[in-house]
């Protein structure tokens, strides 16, 4: 007898089948494709991999057309994929010891985790799971029921259980371009439509309709499908975790806070023994400003999840982000507010570590070392992560240098790559930058730009940059023109307008937003273009960008730098929300009571909403300040005073 059968039902699938097909080789025993309909090559491309390809005329319900599919399957054990999901070749020796080993149950079938990217491409990090039923053994008398988000039943023969198992199945079927190739979500509404008119929606259906809204980006109709389908479900079954943090999730997003840690403690505080539990308990505390209860929550989640693993338990309830990745990421976050560099960077270090190729960590974990420590110090760290023989790793480091602009990082890591002819022109410009080459920048600026795959405003920056160093405006000019792209050339007139002293009119000072200048800024002052950036500041000046840059200061650990610029904004009375809550948080966590007072105050006078300033108020007023805080707090944001931890804090304030 074949060990296994892969089962399918597809339609137009031309771009995604190849890969899942591709993925089950020397896994699947028989392949069987139930096509319903294709009018592009999948019938074709299904041939090259198996003969079991047959029509089926679609009826709207995909029980019907799964049932199809499994009528033909001959091996012991049946597995259903759709054509925009793959296995990992690397996995294929865990599929293969259960498949030889697992003894077929007539009353069991397997639930395997989907890992849904659910991004704009492919590499994005949006990742969430679902578990699915798909893994059963064949002639058991397993067949599918419902319309839509089928599952698998045994009819009148009796119960059909479900057992996990830890094998992946990956699933890209909701990015947004395959939402909108073929355009899944219409479909799949309405067939919830009808089963609707129909009265035929069970529990786990308004669960599954949920997630169409959700993934629709439709969160006050997922909350509610959420809603209903909870109210009915029990803890034994599948979905239910899932359905829990969801619900938890729409909550926390709709600012319903209350009804989100009601539902964490009530009800989530049953799985403490997972990491979601604390990770999302995290999450309430941090909102509400509670920081120190924050980390320690964060830290047990990534505890709770570590001795899991060691156990050879199941990692995570519902999703492997609340195992390390989220609370990771808030713990950077929260040591960094509360000015505990060294633990915020440690944690940025660990966050590398297991994902050495995310540029963005790399990027903001060299930045700030970059500022804070010297370049032979950074390099014998990096070295310490990198494999220098590897040349992607080799070609990451230097590109993250270069875009940090730091000649020593620059200069050590490009002799590890080979520069090509057809590189960016964007970066060619920017090593011309960083290692003071006139020609060469002069060669690179006046070069072809038809096959730059750069963002146009990119490739102009840097040879704005050039021109501000060596007043080569002429051939910056040029180089807007060959851009071919009317927002480059906008920004390009009013800059150099305003760098040449040109009277300008206000109309034409708007013409530049606050990222444009913040950015134009910003990467003067990472290649040390201190003059330049001085005469960009001084003739640019509005007060939105010396916020933003003191902000940004402030970030990178440049804090006399930051004092500064904001010492030039109290003058002028121009302080915006972010710098006053970072100036009130700073001299919280030095202990300057009155003055954290003083900046937290204006802050929320400015957003009476921000819910987490009231924490750090109460805390540190005096006695009638403190009192004004809270009665203030309690109008602005009634329902968050009936959270337990808040109420508890709220009283024991007022008694002090």
């Amino acid at each position: 007898m074949k060990r296994l059968s892969v089962c399918m039902i597809v339609k137009d699938e031309e771009r995604l089948l190849p890969r899942c097909l591709d993925s089950i080789r020397g896994l699947a025993d028989e392949i069987i494709i139930v096509d319903t309909g294709s009018t592009d090559r999948t019938k074709e491309i299904a041939t090259e991999y198996t003969n079991q390809v047959f029509d089926y005329t679609w009826s709207n319900d995909f029980s019907a057309a799964r049932n199809e599919s499994i009528r033909h399957a001959t091996g012991k054990w049946i597995l259903i994929m759709d054509a925009d999901e793959y296995l990992s070749v690397e996995d294929h020796n865990k599929w293969l010891a259960f498949l030889n080993h697992e003894e077929p149950l007539e009353h069991l079938a397997y639930t395997l985790p989907i890992i849904n990217f659910t991004g704009s491409n492919e590499y994005e990090d949006e990742i969430n799971t679902s578990p699915v039923t798909r893994l059963f053994p064949n002639f058991k008398g397993i067949y599918f029921e419902r319309p839509i988000h089928e599952q698998l039943t045994r009819g009148s023969q009796g119960e059909l259980f479900h057992k996990k198992l830890d094998l992946n199945i990956y699933h890209t079927g909701y990015q947004s371009l395959r939402v909108d190739e073929k355009n899944k979500h219409e479909r799949n509404m309405r067939i919830f439509r009808q089963m609707q008119q129909n009265g035929e929606l069970s529990h786990y259906d308004w669960f599954t309709l949920g997630n169409q809204y959700r993934y629709a980006k439709d969160e006050i109709q997922a909350l509610a499908c959420y809603e209903r389908a909870i109210k009915g479900a029990t803890a034994n079954l599948a979905w239910y975790t899932h359905c829990l943090v969801g619900l938890i999730t729409l909550y926390y997003k709709q600012n319903k806070l209350e009804q989100s840690w009601e539902w964490t403690e009530s009800k989530l505080s049953e799985y403490r023994d997972y990491a979601e539990y604390h990770a999302i308990r995290g999450v309430h505390y941090e909102t509400m400003g509670f920081f120190d209860e924050a980390i320690a929550c964060y830290l047990r989640a990534i505890e709770t999840a570590e001795l899991r693993a060691k156990r050879n338990q199941e990692i995570w309830l519902v999703d492997p982000m609340y195992s390390f990745d989220m609370p990771v990421q808030q713990l950077i976050e929260v040591y960094f507010r509360k000015n505990d560099n060294q633990q915020a960077i440690y944690w940025l270090s660990k966050l590398l570590n297991k994902n050495k190729k995310n540029p963005q960590v790399l990027l903001k974990l060299v930045e700030w070392l970059c500022h804070n420590d010297t370049p032979e110090s950074v390099i014998r760290m990096l070295n310490q992560t990198y494999d220098l023989s590897d040349p992607s790793d080799a070609t990451l480091l230097f590109k993250v240098s270069l875009a940090l602009g730091r000649e020593e990082l620059v200069n050590y890591y490009q002799s590890f790559v080979s520069l090509k002819e057809d590189e960016s022109i964007a970066d060619r410009i920017r090593l011309s930058l960083i290692q003071q080459d006139r020609q060469g920048w002069q060669k690179s600026v006046q070069g072809n730009y038809e096959m730059a795959e750069d963002s146009p405003f990119y490739v102009w920056l840097q040879g704005l940059i050039g021109a501000m160093v060596w007043d080569e405006y002429n051939l910056l000019e040029q180089l807007a023109l060959k851009l071919k792209d009317k927002d480059v050339q906008r920004v390009h007139r009013v800059i150099v307008q305003i760098l040449q002293d040109d009277e300008i009119t206000e109309k034409d000072h708007h013409e530049i937003d606050s990222d444009q200048s913040f950015i134009i800024a910003r990467q003067l002052f990472l290649l040390k273009r201190y003059e330049q950036f001085d005469i960009f500041v001084k003739r640019f000046q509005t007060m939105e960008l010396v916020n933003r840059l003191a902000n940004y200061f402030y970030s990178i650990n440049l804090i006399h730098l930051a004092m500064d610029y904001y010492s030039i904004l109290l003058s002028q009375e121009a302080l915006n929300f972010n710098s006053l809550e970072n100036l009130g948080l700073y001299h919280v966590y030095q202990n300057y009571h009155e003055e954290a007072v003083g900046f937290l105050g204006a802050a929320l006078r400015e957003q009476p909403q921000a819910r987490h300033l009231y924490y750090f108020l109460i805390s540190n007023a005096g006695q009638e300040e403190k009192a004004q805080y809270i009665e203030l707090f309690k109008t602005e944001l009634p329902s968050f005073t009936t959270i337990s931890f808040v109420t508890d804090f709220v009283k024991k304030q007022s008694r002090s």
